[in-house]
């Protein structure tokens, strides 16, 4: 990955509230609040305009309604948008990663996290956080695994809040976002 992509340069703070922003308006089934926080999400995560971003979202929406559905979603389509957004981003940055691997690695975390939900256990999780860093940003699987773990902590304390009723204002929601603030701090170190 070229040292100046846009895919570096993100801010660690901004992209840690959108994505607990994120889990609060999918749990909470605010569907126009859960459009509005994926394309920013997306956004400062890929270095995207508004408008690529909101493409990109589109992708990650139609794929994660694939996946939805349990027991009986549907992994390959959700693998299949996943490849166009990977593709879509591979474009955009002219980058080198392979797409399919990326895809497979986004969709694979999304199993593990249903699988693990709530569970203070998440080796697995870490290790597939790890490996998706790793092929995106095409680093060594070492040098991301604090972020990875790091964010693994926030999605846990987004279960353990979803697990005690999805209030507003939860100390829990402070303290995935203190998580993933400090994941991404970490994830923009190492790449």
């Amino acid at each position: 990955m070229k040292s100046d992509n846009p895919m570096r340069n993100f801010d660690p703070v901004k992209l840690a509230h959108y994505e607990k922003e994120n889990y609060v308006a999918y749990y909470q089934k605010d569907w126009l609040k859960l459009l509005r926080v994926s394309i920013g999400l997306v956004k400062e995560s890929f270095g995207l305009s508004l408008w690529q971003a909101m493409y990109a979202a589109y992708l990650v929406a139609r794929a994660e309604i694939a996946f939805a559905p349990f027991p009986e979603n549907d992994i390959p389509k959700a693998e299949a948008y996943m490849r166009q957004f990977y593709q879509f981003i591979k474009n955009v940055h002219h980058e080198d990663f392979d797409v399919t691997r990326a895809a497979a690695l986004e969709v694979n975390w999304w199993r593990v996290h249903r699988k693990l939900f709530g569970n203070f256990k998440n080796q697995e999780l870490i290790e597939t956080l790890k490996n998706l860093y790793a092929e995106a940003y095409e680093v060594d699987p070492a040098r991301v695994e604090e972020a990875a773990s790091l964010r693994a902590k926030g999605m846990l304390y987004s279960d353990l809040w979803v697990n005690e009723g999805k209030l507003s204002g939860s100390p829990l929601l402070v303290k995935e976002e203190e998580a993933l603030v400090q994941s991404y701090l970490e994830l923009k170190k190492a790449i």
